[in-house]
């Protein structure tokens, strides 16, 4: 089977590696990261130049010390006192993800998921490129569908070689329906792809090499819905401290979540 998956308002430099993607990042702090990059990109699209740890951490939704933990493997080159040079925090981020360049992505599914996924605005500015979509369902193959960039034709599966020596392909989507998924991500595999990220509800069989990120809607309902039972377990735990005969609370309510 293949892989699966106390900030006192001062800023301090942190030493690490900048010189690309680096493989020792916790995948925890590298979505992070990932946030980060994004909403730096917003702040510098507002012409802002500087931010502080603080004002970033708010933006991200972590605290600093986390903020300044994950900075640290990219060699941030905060300054105390007065914060991070945006622009050169972009570029530090950006290239110890490895999106300092655009990555070519092939979408396979061309149904209500896949349109959607194709619709949505800002892929190029995180470093990605949607450079063609591919379809098992010979009915839609051929048919020309509207992404946020422009249309693209529906392509067969056969293509699906041809599609990723011409551009180099690094990643594909896997957004079929689950009875293809097998299939489709066996062509992907064929082709060289080694990154697949799978919306599909069936876990596809491939090399130790590939790696396959499964992207799953009801687990992550699921864990959404223990975070708000845990929230309203301890809220109700609060009150009735409170409430109970001479007592009080005698701590403030703590946030839960996992």
């Amino acid at each position: 089977m293949g892989k699966s998956p106390a900030d006192a308002g001062d800023d301090n430099p942190n030493s690490g590696s900048a010189g690309g993607p680096q493989p020792d990042i916790p995948s925890a702090a590298v979505a992070r990261l990932a946030t980060y990059l994004h909403v730096l990109r917003s702040m510098s699209e507002t012409g802002a130049m500087v931010v502080s740890s603080g004002q970033l951490a708010a933006a991200a939704g972590v605290n600093s010390a986390i903020l300044r933990k994950d900075l640290s493997h990219v060699g941030s080159g905060g300054v105390r006192g007065v914060g991070y040079d945006v622009s050169r925090l972009v570029a530090r981020i950006a290239l110890a993800l490895g999106v300092e360049h655009n990555h070519n992505v092939v979408l396979a599914g061309a149904g209500h998921l896949g349109k959607a996924l194709i619709n949505r605005v800002g892929f190029d500015r995180r470093g990605i490129k949607i450079v063609a979509m591919v379809e098992a369902d010979p009915e839609l193959v051929g048919t020309s569908i509207a992404a946020a960039e422009g249309e693209l034709e529906v392509r067969g599966l056969a293509d699906i070689r041809a599609i990723c020596a011409e551009h180099r392909v690094e990643i594909a989507v896997l957004a079929t329906s689950d009875d293809n998924a097998q299939i489709t991500c066996d062509s992907f595999v064929a082709a060289g792809v080694q990154q697949i990220l799978n919306f599909t509800c069936v876990a596809p069989r491939v090399p130790e090499h590939v790696y396959v990120r499964p992207v799953d809607f009801a687990l992550e309902l699921q864990v959404m819905a223990f975070n708000a039972t845990r929230r309203h377990s301890a809220q109700a735990q609060v009150v009735q401290r409170a409430s109970a005969p001479g007592g009080r609370t005698q701590s403030k309510q703590r946030s839960v979540g996992v």
